[in-house]
């Protein structure tokens, strides 16, 4: 009857998965047999059989978004949100996704371009600032970080930015014809005068030409043709072909005194 319980002691050690009160009886059940009673394979079935799972429970997975879908998802939430007219729910939900990607360099400009839409300048700036440290080479986030500088009148900030790496130009006009304007602006008619000059070699764009003239004129030099080919480009708004009629009509008359 020892031996009995011993071996059923045993048996609960190696089958921990059966349950305590069903080995207590077992365990009673063999102190009652004579000693001389021998174990059946029924019986030995009977500690071996494996409990059933309980009904309905349930099997989680986790499942794990790449990156390109996480991102995607985020954005998706963002457009949903601002279709509402949530806007702080769409700045929330980029923001959660910069957090999770600090790279995610599309995502920063639209959040940047949210915040600068809606007036937090220095919210804007801080968060271009901070991709910049991530990714000095950055073209686009330069070009973002000067436009809010420039919309702020800090002309001479937004040339530093835009000073400190020098993308392809054919693949970033916008990005030389904006450092060319706040070199103008900065009083720096030396360096924008040639970047106007590069940027005229791939388009006649008018409000080039009309740079170009402007540093003619603020250094002396003869700002006529200059003005004549932005008066000819269809790109000018009226103010500003107004304002070059007037320097033209003046520099007529100044040539004919």
């Amino acid at each position: 009857m020892v031996c009995h319980a011993r071996l059923l002691g045993l048996l609960f050690a190696l089958l921990p998965s059966l349950a305590s009160a069903q080995v207590e009886s077992d365990v009673a059940k063999a102190e009652r047999w004579p000693e001389t009673e021998e174990w059946s394979s029924e019986d030995w079935a009977d500690l071996m059989v494996e409990l059933p799972a309980p009904e309905g429970e349930l099997s989680i997975t986790e499942v794990t978004l790449s990156r390109a879908d996480w991102l995607a998802e985020a954005g998706r939430q963002a457009d949903a949100a601002l279709a509402a007219g949530d806007w702080a729910r769409a700045e929330y939900r980029l923001g959660q996704a910069l957090a999770e990607y600090p790279d995610a360099h599309d995502t920063r400009l639209r959040l940047a371009a949210m915040q600068f839409g809606r007036g937090a300048l220095d919210d804007a700036r801080a968060l271009l600032q901070q991709g910049l440290a991530l990714a000095p080479e950055h073209a686009d986030m330069r070009l973002a970080l000067a436009r809010l500088l420039a919309s702020q009148s800090r002309h001479a900030a937004a040339l530093r930015v835009l000073d400190e790496v020098s993308p392809l130009l054919a693949r970033h006009l916008d990005y030389y014809s904006l450092k060319a304007e706040m070199a103008r602006r900065s009083g720096n008619c030396v360096l924008a005068m040639p970047l106007y000059q590069r940027l005229l070699d791939t388009a006649g764009t008018g409000a080039w030409w009309l740079g170009l003239g402007l540093c003619q004129r603020e250094l002396g030099l003869d700002f006529a043709p200059a003005f004549r080919e932005a008066l000819a480009s269809a790109d000018l708004g009226n103010a500003s072909l107004r304002f070059v009629e007037q320097q033209l009509e003046q520099y007529g008359t100044a040539q004919t005194d």
